[in-house]
């Protein structure tokens, strides 16, 4: 029996733990460790004060970004009548009802931190995982599911350290909510994502002179004109003055706060050196021997999942959930059907001419490697540009990569389906009608009946009509 171990139970952990049962005939034993007391992983709530940084970065009015048929797994669907993008605790019921539904639940040691993840040749080439309960196991596979929304990232912008000291900024990872002190304040958010666009309607709503700062491309809504886009953040001036500086030389004085939603890096630190470099990558080709960690991407990974380097085999360690813009749960289950059966051919030995295909390790370096070159001519020649944003989408890749994976398992018949290139492609139009269908409080004639001819065991089909 060929042990597993799953680290993290969130979105992606579920999705691996779930696959693993799946196989039933493959003889595979997992095991889940999970930090915290339930399942959901950023779903799953936290108070901002619990740890530092917090355990998650939710906020209170945080809701999905995606309409539900397209951000859920492809195996197990919403119930019926839920809101075309629920809020944050509905998300999480889902996860946790995912769980109940596949009997997730017994595999899983909660309350357990990974402290140590180390590769052992002497023991059969098995990777030996230590806890924080003091307990160690071998494995045969290791799937690395802890996710990338924990660790704040903070820009290297002049300035940002001294009001951070003055306690006039703080990461977007510690807001909940707006408080007394912000009212009718002038408040600067930094970063035009999801999260930084929320912030900024939040704050707005509660009364607050809102300056957006960042990319107006990367907006997901129609922001309220009220709400004042200024151009990428240069510096921060003169905490006790409140002054900024943007790229185009413009400025604003009487900035009362500052809320950073600049993102988060990625951060293992149950992997240590020479498993992982903490570092940037040097410039390819040819590709590094050993992975890298430049806080923004791991690299070289083959399919954003497995670590080309020569210390041990790729096919047995893998990386879930690190690719970004994209609908997530679909491409979870990909990962996870892909990495098992990459490990299942590893594992087996099967030969060249059986008609199964492992990881073709060549091509997948040249595949790098036009990647590289591709993102380096985008960004003109920066290729720490090309290192932060390796892991980045564009509009409809995740279909082709989600394509890809499946194709590689052969026998996986989730295929993307022509719903959803058309319903992520008018998301932000999905959403700003949504929003509207809400506040004239129509919604619930809107969702009635909605979802309930659809068996859920077997789901097929779009959920939108």
């Amino acid at each position: 029996m060929k042990q597993i171990g799953i680290i993290g139970a969130g979105p992606a952990g579920l999705a691996a733990l779930k696959s693993v049962l799946d196989c039933k005939a493959a003889n595979w034993r997992p095991i889940v460790f999970e930090s915290r007391e339930e399942v959901g992983g950023v779903w799953f709530p936290s108070p901002a004060d619990a740890a530092d940084p917090p355990l998650t970065p939710l906020y209170d009015s945080l809701t999905a970004n995606l309409p539900h048929p397209l951000m859920g797994y492809r195996s197990f669907l919403f119930p019926p009548e839920t809101p075309l993008f629920p809020k944050a605790e509905v998300v999480h019921q889902y996860l946790k009802d995912f769980t109940s539904h596949f009997s997730l639940r017994p595999h899983i040691k909660f309350s357990t931190s990974v402290t140590s993840v180390k590769f052992t040749p002497e023991q059969s080439r098995r990777w030996l995982v230590e806890t924080s309960t003091q307990d160690s196991y071998y494995f045969d596979l290791i799937m690395v599911c802890t996710g990338h929304f924990r660790f704040p990232l903070y820009p290297s912008i002049p300035g940002i350290s001294d009001w951070l000291e003055a306690k006039k900024a703080s990461h977007s990872v510690y807001y909940r909510h707006p408080l007394p002190a912000h009212k009718d304040k002038t408040i600067l958010v930094v970063g035009t994502g999801p999260s930084g666009v929320d912030l900024a309607r939040d704050l707005h709503e509660f009364g607050c002179k809102v300056l957006l700062s960042g990319s107006a491309n990367n907006l997901s809504v129609t922001l309220p004109s009220s709400i004042q886009h200024r151009p990428h953040l240069a510096s921060l001036d003169s905490p006790s003055d409140g002054i900024a500086t943007y790229t185009d030389g413009t400025m604003d004085k009487g900035i009362d706060y500052c809320f950073l939603a600049t993102g988060y890096k990625l951060h293992f630190p149950f992997l240590q050196p020479p498993l992982l470099q903490n570092t940037y990558p040097k410039p390819i080709p040819p590709l590094p021997s050993e992975l890298y960690n430049s806080s923004y991407s791991l690299f070289p990974l083959a399919q954003h999942l497995w670590p080309l380097q020569n210390q041990y085999p790729p096919e047995s360690i893998a990386f879930f959930g690190l690719v970004v813009k994209l609908a997530p749960l679909p491409v979870y289950e990909a990962q996870a059907r892909a990495v098992l059966h990459a490990f299942h051919i590893f594992d087996s030995g099967i030969e060249e001419g059986t008609g199964a295909r492992g990881i073709d390790k060549q091509t997948e370096a040249v595949d790098i490697v036009t990647r590289w070159e591709y993102l380096k001519q985008m960004y003109k020649g920066d290729e720490r540009n090309v290192i932060k944003l390796w892991h980045q989408f564009e509009e409809t890749e995740q279909f082709a990569y989600r394509d890809h994976l499946a194709g590689f398992v052969q026998t996986d018949p989730s295929r993307v389906e022509d719903w959803e290139y058309e319903a992520y492609q008018k998301k932000i139009l999905l959403r700003t009608t949504w929003v509207k269908i809400e506040k004239s409080g129509q919604a619930d004639k809107w969702l009635k009946d909605v979802g309930k001819d659809f068996d859920f065991d077997h789901p097929r089909g779009n959920l939108f009509t």
